[in-house]
């Protein structure tokens, strides 16, 4: 039963792998992810003795200017008075020809302040050419009590592997393939073929102590077309030589699905919930329309204050007979999981309204403190409703 998947929930499956999926995941999927790497030929490789890699890369492009924090835990303090209360040695390069220019500054703010940099504390420890083939110890380091560590220029170029070379892939989908994966440092991109005659609507890569979910959530287009490619995917460098490369879990718009059937059953309890909760978000939304725009922007924050506070469609037990009938075969203590999921989902179809309220209200009062009330709040307000109320009709309806 579990592969007999009903159309209704084709809608609403992408919500539910989009949110399911990070239950499923370590919790640290998304703290471990990195920014995306620049574009260059040369790096700045930095051999710190406590990182766990043992070395700090990134890309420095020709002409152009990076920079990154060692913080104080990393480094090795060879003199702790002298050291003092440091908390971290700013590095700051910038890509000469050949070569990179090295500006390297001892910082003595509290980082755990976002916005330490504003009251910079600064000690200026030396500027230094590192050229490829000639790595540079900043020695002028001891007199602040750290050791002094390495640094030197390495090709940031990227590695393109043939089918069969590079880390470990286990590809659990006949509808994905792999069309491409190069390292970028500590980086490696991946980019993915479908060769299915459906559309994928989400999927997920996991490299072990990380992950990448890539889903349309249910508002767009197939994140990979029948016989498209997509573009292409960071994945952490460490996480990947360690753990390989997962295609996991594949969603097509059809409502089938290629992986962990119990994976499945959790997506779609989760759908179930949006798809119930839906029809009541929606009513309030057309409810709210329906004032006039001299109205709109207080009934705007009457609905945002409502929807905070939305009674569940369904009561525990009935979701639990229902769920019951959706997977027969499951126990008593699957069906409690899977109620958790179905109950997340009812909270789910809340959120897509709360959510773009949310945006769409920041942005008037940012456009009213540049420009003053310049009298479109209420337009868009409403054109944001209007967004929202497609997109629940849309679940509702059970269409795409």
């Amino acid at each position: 039963m579990f592969f007999q998947w009903r159309s209704r929930f084709r809608a609403v499956l992408l919500l539910a792998f989009f949110t399911g999926i990070t239950s499923l995941l370590v919790a640290q999927t998304i703290s471990q992810q990195r920014p995306s790497p620049p574009r260059s030929e040369l790096g700045l490789e930095i051999g710190v003795p406590r990182e766990s890699m043992r070395h700090i890369r990134f890309a420095v492009s020709n002409g152009g200017r990076s920079s990154t924090l060692i913080h104080r835990r990393s480094l090795s303090i060879s003199d702790p008075q002298a050291a003092g209360d440091f908390t971290a040695i700013d590095v700051s390069a910038e890509g000469d020809g050949d070569t990179i220019r090295v500006r390297l500054s001892v910082i003595y703010n509290d980082l755990s302040n976002q916005e330490w940099w504003k009251d910079k504390k600064e000690k200026i420890a030396g500027s230094y050419v590192v050229r490829e083939g000639e790595p540079v110890w900043p020695t002028e380091l001891a007199q602040f009590g750290i050791e002094p560590f390495e640094m030197k220029v390495i090709s940031a170029g990227p590695i393109v592997f043939k089918p069969g070379e590079g880390p470990r892939i286990i590809n659990n989908s006949t509808a994905l393939e792999v069309a491409r994966l190069e390292k970028h440092l500590d980086f490696y991109l991946i980019s993915l073929k479908n060769i299915s005659s459906k559309n994928v609507v989400a999927y997920t890569i996991s490299t072990g102590g990380g992950g990448v979910i890539t889903s349309s959530e249910g508002r767009g287009d197939p994140v990979i077309a029948a016989g498209a490619t997509t573009r292409q995917t960071h994945l952490y460098g460490p996480n990947v030589e360690r753990d390989g490369i997962t295609i996991t879990n594949v969603i097509f718009d059809d409502g089938s699905f290629e992986g962990d059937p119990n994976v499945a059953a959790r997506f779609l309890a989760r759908a179930e919930g949006v798809r119930i909760q839906a029809p009541h978000v929606l009513l309030k939304i057309e409810q709210t329309l329906a004032v006039d725009s001299s109205e709109l922007p207080s009934a705007f924050d009457k609905l945002e204050a409502e929807l905070w506070v939305i009674p569940e469609a369904i009561d525990k037990q009935s979701a639990l007979e229902l769920l019951k009938t959706r997977f027969p075969s499951l126990d008593d203590k699957t069906l409690s999981g899977l109620y958790e999921e179905l109950k997340g989902g009812l909270y789910d179809a809340r959120n897509i309204a709360l959510t773009d309220m949310g945006v769409n209200r920041r942005m008037i009062q940012e456009r009213q403190q540049r420009n003053g009330d310049d009298g479109s709040a209420a337009e868009s307000l409403r054109r944001t409703l209007e967004h929202v109320k497609q997109t629940l009709e849309k679940i509702t309806l059970g269409q795409r």
